[in-house]
């Protein structure tokens, strides 16, 4: 098959395996870590969790991804995207050994949130880097099976990450401390790796003009309206857009539930609700791996609206 042929070559190129190694270490962290944090807000016993507390937890999650992502460009291309991956990772090393402090002691839980926040918005730069080089360790042949095949790998190892933390949570009595401490040693492991890379290799290109910072910010916003005016004109990729956000949003509502189901309703108690909840990221990593797999048949055989 064509596909299995050009993975394979993929995986041949020394460099393509280095960033892929970075984002599968970075990416397996931030499943521990975002594991932690629900457990931390539901399942912790010390703690009844109420719709306000799960939806902090979901907006430390999700609101770096909304107010930074479409700014982060215009600083990755400003700074050399193998140093964001390195500062980065140790930047969130730091942050989660700070949020694991927190979790034992008595302090106030938006001093927790806030930790836990600014994990999440180094993400945010770390992910797009992460996209943005992978042109410079791919040919343009393979470069679509390249960004298939890296984020789906990455989001497979983030719950893979998730699992090993529920995992490790059971056994070590709860703690959700050793659970951010995995992570953050991941975080240390991926900052590592991203050294095996040649400092330049990944750009930008030296030598660029750029516009001044705020220029660059201030277009950003303005591009931010012309698109959603260019959707405007063009129903199809409004329809598309508006269909991924739906079913963003269903997700995120269907994991809150089975988050609630697994602590109240079908446990008796933690170590059970913890169980059920293992079973759920297991079947939510085979259905990622079947999409990945399906997909590309899917469209060729129904066409991309069927």
């Amino acid at each position: 098959m064509p596909v299995v042929r050009d993975l394979g070559v993929l995986l041949r190129l020394r460099n393509f395996r280095r960033l892929l190694a970075v984002r599968l270490l970075s990416q397996s962290a931030d499943g521990v870590y975002q594991v932690a944090l629900a457990t931390h807000v539901v399942f912790s016993p010390e703690k009844q969790a109420t719709p306000a507390a799960i939806a902090s937890a979901m907006a430390v999650l999700l609101l770096p991804y909304s107010l930074i992502g479409p700014f982060a460009g215009v600083l990755l291309d400003r700074w050399p995207r193998r140093q964001v991956f390195l500062y980065g990772n140790l930047l969130r090393a730091v942050l989660a050994c700070s949020t694991a402090v927190l979790l034992l002691a008595p302090v106030p839980d938006w001093l927790f949130y806030a930790s836990a926040l600014c994990v999440t918005a180094v993400n945010r730069f770390v992910l797009a880097g992460l996209s943005a080089a992978l042109p410079r360790v791919v040919d343009t042949e393979r470069l679509v099976l390249a960004n298939s095949l890296s984020p789906t790998a990455g989001t497979l190892a983030a719950t893979a990450g998730g699992g090993v933390a529920l995992t490790i949570r059971l056994l070590a009595d709860g703690s959700n401390a050793v659970v951010v401490l995995l992570g953050a040693a991941l975080y240390l492991l991926s900052a590592l790796t991203s050294l095996t890379l040649p400092r330049t290799l990944l750009g930008p290109d030296r030598g660029l003009d750029h516009a001044p910072l705020r220029e660059a910010l201030s277009s950003t916003a303005r591009g931010l309206v012309a698109g959603l005016r260019h959707l405007a004109e063009r129903k199809d990729a409004a329809y598309a857009l508006a269909a991924m956000t739906v079913l963003r949003f269903c997700y995120g509502a269907l994991t809150v539930m089975v988050l609630m189901l697994c602590r109240y309703a079908w446990s008796d108690d933690e170590s059970d609700g913890l169980g059920l909840l293992s079973l759920a990221l297991g079947a939510s990593a085979a259905g990622y791996f079947v999409a990945a797999l399906m997909s590309p048949w899917a469209v060729g055989r129904f066409g991309r609206y069927g």
